[in-house]
């Protein structure tokens, strides 16, 4: 789950372009709230994606009866074709999923005995933010009792014991598990079953109800964007942002839209969405054809455009500290990256550098701009250091070969026929690679 990045003044710029198409509305008489109305709206849906993406996921599993509050829910499976829920996922770590709900008191979680293996669990704030990782990288493999607490907690916790403080009342735990070939899987599950978890098994909280995506529209966006404000106070750096969205109807106690607010957002909603899509099409930061993330990746502070980017392309990606993800945009002769192409990627021995593991991924892009893996006939979904039959050259390095039908033999990647969207992801960084010093070679086309 990763975003490429992008300059947040592009990603506004696309976003606010279009919503000024509303301004002819403005100019008619149609419709007016104000002159900087239409900014105002860019604005609001930008602000308020990351936290209605969130309601989503957690409104669609506790809908299909699966995700309990409270709970972990265990991927048993790699992610696969099939795998919907969460855009951009990995094809490297067994996935297990939990909402949390703090809003009646502290959580209590144990984290088994990992040895060596690379695992975090990764909290995040009802707003995308990373605001903890436990894994690893920040407490090893020897295993910890947690007590995850609510915005303001001010009790003991017993010896022995980490506390965790998160900033929303409502926060989504994500863990994952690294898992080396189907043989690891039954040595997988037993890790997986002994992260406990114990806390208040309901909520005193009203259900968000999120409509499916395809039947999305701005006032249901408005009202669980509201909702998730009031549940979950922002931080007060958003104060000032806030104050200005709420001329659009946005806000924890926002009255119910009037029917001029209604219109503007019914109107607004899907050319903002589309816009989104489209501005997180360009990539920069670009390096040997390659586009580099944006330092706050998976905690955003302020940076509002970025956040909706990353909730809409990697939603739950993790900070810069835990991985860097990396997209080719163009080939060496840049060229977008397209299935009827073939490719080649040169390793140098010992890159990427990555102190746990690395993996190239491929997705097809849907329509909404979300990314899933589609099938192929060897079922591989992604080529990485610790790939089945990896072949390495004399020297060490490693050339991976990327396109749709199957080579004789090689290190192959399959992708999609048509345009596909690859990930490089480098777990637990090093330095050279955090600081932008380590660049990644171009492409090279084939054909």
């Amino acid at each position: 789950m990763a975003l490429k990045s992008r300059q947040p003044g592009r990603v506004l710029g696309y976003v606010r372009n279009t919503a000024l198409s509303l301004a002819a509305l403005v100019a008619a008489g149609v419709v007016f709230v104000g002159p900087q109305t239409p900014g105002l709206l860019t604005r609001a849906y930008l602000y308020g994606l990351p936290g209605y993406e969130i309601a989503r996921a957690r409104d669609t599993a506790q809908t299909l009866g699966q995700q309990p509050l409270n709970n972990l829910v265990h991927n048993r499976q790699l992610a696969g074709y099939k795998t919907r829920l969460i855009t951009t996922p990995n094809n490297d770590t067994l996935y297990s999923s939990g909402f949390l709900d703090l809003s009646e008191g502290p959580v209590s979680i144990t984290v088994p005995v990992f040895g060596p293996r690379y695992y975090s669990l990764a909290f995040i704030d009802a707003y995308t933010n990373n605001f903890a990782i436990i894994g690893q990288r920040t407490i090893g493999g020897n295993g910890a009792h947690l007590l995850v607490v609510p915005p303001g907690w001010t009790g003991a916790a017993p010896q022995g014991v980490t506390v965790v403080r998160s900033p929303t009342p409502q926060i989504w735990l994500l863990v994952r598990i690294l898992i080396d070939g189907p043989q690891d899987l039954g040595t997988v599950h037993q890790l997986q079953d002994q992260i406990v978890i114990t806390g208040p098994a309901t909520s005193a909280l009203p259900a968000i109800h999120v409509p499916p995506l395809a039947q999305s529209t701005g006032g249901a966006f408005v009202r669980v964007v509201n909702q998730v404000l009031a549940e979950d106070p922002p931080p007060a750096a958003d104060a000032p942002e806030l104050q200005a969205l709420a001329a659009v109807g946005i806000g924890a106690n926002a009255p119910p839209l009037s029917w001029r607010q209604r219109l503007l957002w019914h109107v607004a909603y899907p050319l903002l969405e589309g816009s989104l899509i489209k501005a997180t099409e360009v990539r920069t930061n670009l390096v040997n054809g390659w586009s580099y993330s944006n330092p706050d990746i998976g905690n955003f502070g302020t940076d509002y455009a970025y956040r909706a980017a990353v909730a809409l392309r990697g939603l739950l990606a993790l900070p810069q500290e835990e991985a860097i993800y990396t997209t080719p945009v163009v080939d060496d002769q840049g060229q977008p990256l397209d299935g009827s192409h073939s490719y080649s990627l040169h390793l140098a021995a010992g890159t990427p550098p990555a102190k746990a593991f690395w993996s190239l991924t491929a997705y097809a892009p849907d329509p909404d701009g979300r990314l899933y893996f589609t099938d192929n006939v060897i079922h591989r979904y992604s080529f990485g250091d610790r790939t089945a039959g990896l072949v390495r050259n004399a020297d060490g390095s490693i050339d991976i070969l990327i396109q749709h039908d199957q080579p004789a033999s090689g290190n192959w990647l399959p992708v999609p026929a048509g345009h596909f969207v690859l990930t490089m992801r480098a777990y637990l960084p090093g330095a050279d690679l955090q600081d932008g010093t380590f660049h990644y070679p171009p492409l090279h086309r084939l054909n």
